[in-house]
Parts: C-alpha cells; sequence; structure tokens
C-alpha cells in the first residue's frame, strides 16, 4: 500500500485488505506525530488496519496530550531534552531506547469498539509471545490509584499496562512495565500510540530510568528483533488477516501534508498548550 500517492479502494468498505506495518527509519518527534496523524485518516479511508513501528532521532521526550508542560520544565533531568507533545494521553516517555508505534484502527472494524479490546489484541499478542519464551509477563487489570499522577508513563500502572516479572539488580522489585499505550479517537478511526521499552536508556537515571525488553529476555530466548517479529505476526492471526511488511518508509520526507502537520506539532502553541 504506497501511502505517498493514490490507491485504489475496494468498493467494499467492509473487505479486509490485510494488516499493513511500517518499519520507519528514525525521526524527529513532530515528523513522527505527524505521520501518525496522517496514517490515521489513511486508516480511515481504505478501512483498514495500518501500523508504523519507529524510532526517534534525536532521542525525545514525549509528553501526553493531557499533561502540563511546567511539569516538564520542572524536572531538571530533562532540561536539555527536546520535546513534543503527542495528541494521545498518558504519561511523559523518554525515546530513544525504545520501540514506539502507531496503530490506526477504523471506526467499522471491532477493535475500535472499546479501549480494553484494542488493548487486549495489541499487548496480549505481546504477553503470549513473551510467555513462550519464558517470560512470565502479563497485563495490569486492577490498576491502584496510587500511580496516577507519576510524570513518567514507565512509572504508572493503568489498565493494559504490559508488566514483566524480573529481579534485577538495584531495582526496587521485580515487576517492570515494558509496554504502555494511549489511545485518541478521531472521527471514524481510533490512534493507539504504545512504547515497547528495549533497553535501559543509558542517558537517563533515577526514577525516569527502566528496563527494556532486552535487558530481562531470558539467555536462549531468542533476539529483541525476534519477539517483535513473533508478535506482530500474532497481531496478524488476531485480525484473520495476513501480515504484510511494507517496504520503504510510510512517507517520505517531502511529503508536503507531513510537512504541514509537523509544523503544527512542533509549534509552541501546541507544546503549551497546557
Amino acid at each position: 500500500m504506497n501511502l505517498s500517492g493514490s490507491s485504489k479502494s475496494s468498493p467494499n468498505k467492509k473487505q479486509r485488505i490485510g494488516f499493513s506495518v511500517w518499519r520507519d527509519p528514525p525521526a524527529s518527534g513532530g515528523w513522527n506525530m505527524a505521520a501518525d496523524e496522517a496514517i490515521a485518516r489513511r486508516s480511515e479511508e481504505t478501512n483498514s488496519v495500518l501500523m508504523r513501528l519507529y524510532g526517534w532521532h534525536p532521542h525525545t521526550v514525549s509528553l501526553g496530550s493531557f499533561q502540563r508542560y511546567v511539569d516538564f520544565t520542572e524536572t531538571p533531568e530533562l532540561s536539555h531534552w527536546p520535546v513534543v507533545r503527542r495528541p494521545s494521553g498518558g504519561g511523559a516517555i523518554i525515546h530513544g531506547t525504545d520501540l514506539t508505534y502507531g496503530l490506526a484502527v477504523p471506526g467499522s472494524h471491532d477493535w475500535s469498539r472499546g479501549t480494553e479490546k484494542l488493548y487486549a489484541a495489541v499487548h496480549g499478542a505481546l504477553v503470549e509471545e513473551l510467555s513462550e519464551r519464558h517470560l512470565s509477563a502479563y497485563m495490569v487489570e486492577a490498576p491502584g490509584r496510587e500511580t496516577e499522577q507519576n510524570f513518567y508513563c514507565f512509572n504508572r500502572r493503568a489498565f493494559g499496562d504490559l508488566v514483566v516479572e524480573h529481579a534485577a539488580a538495584g531495582s526496587s522489585h521485580g515487576n517492570h512495565k515494558i509496554l504502555g499505550s494511549a489511545q485518541r479517537r478521531l472521527s471514524g478511526v481510533v490512534l493507539q500510540h504504545g512504547s515497547l521499552l528495549l533497553h535501559r536508556n543509558p542517558h537517563i537515571q533515577g526514577v525516569g530510568s527502566h528496563l527494556g525488553l532486552g535487558d530481562v529476555l531470558p539467555a536462549g530466548s531468542g533476539s529483541v528483533n525476534e519477539v517483535v517479529d513473533g508478535w506482530l505476526q500474532r497481531l496478524a492471526d488476531r485480525l484473520h488477516g495476513e501480515l504484510i511488511a511494507e517496504t520503504g518508509p510510510s512517507y517520505v520526507k517531502e511529503n508536503k501534508d507531513i510537512i504541514t502537520r509537523t509544523e503544527r506539532y512542533e509549534s509552541t502553541a501546541w507544546l503549551q498548550r497546557r
């Protein structure tokens, strides 16, 4: 599916055309948010489930849609970090050693009918993959209110968060959140953002430092890339569809629509709206 130009649409909008996944190169925060918004609109137009996987360059902090900008400025360890505000909710994420995804689901699809269904599909697929690789993982079902106001996403425990059990040196407990997601319901489509921590970020200490998947995978259980491949295949299976690994980036850097959307996400008005 070519997102940069025109494509033929099925006359029957309910026809499933597969599960298309792009693995995009690292990009700036504003560009990534713009591409996710554009892919959500494309999902609505084509009535298909679309997903982007991507990294960040430079390493960037993203704020949830409802977080206060002042909470970022009053966090000393982040004083020199680039920052962007997501259209989705949740807590702040330090990007750079994670794999971020943007998943767009059209309103006609069953997964769009309730927050829990989409979390269960995406996070549940990874729980299955990790369990097969002998890593104990589960989704949070009854989060404690005491974590709701934490600035960092990975210090929170919300419904559906993916947590692994692993005792690590220097860790205060054996339960580590490695995947968190948040949603934004747009007209005709749901956009879900998620961040899968791959490794502990060496540039952050203290409460903003968290273990990643590669830090807790048991020896001999495969690589991080193999886990991600298995996760995507399980997602496709849950869709009862074909996993389509798209070649090339989802959008070219020169795409005028993406450039326009990027300007909005990089504006002071958007960043400091709360």
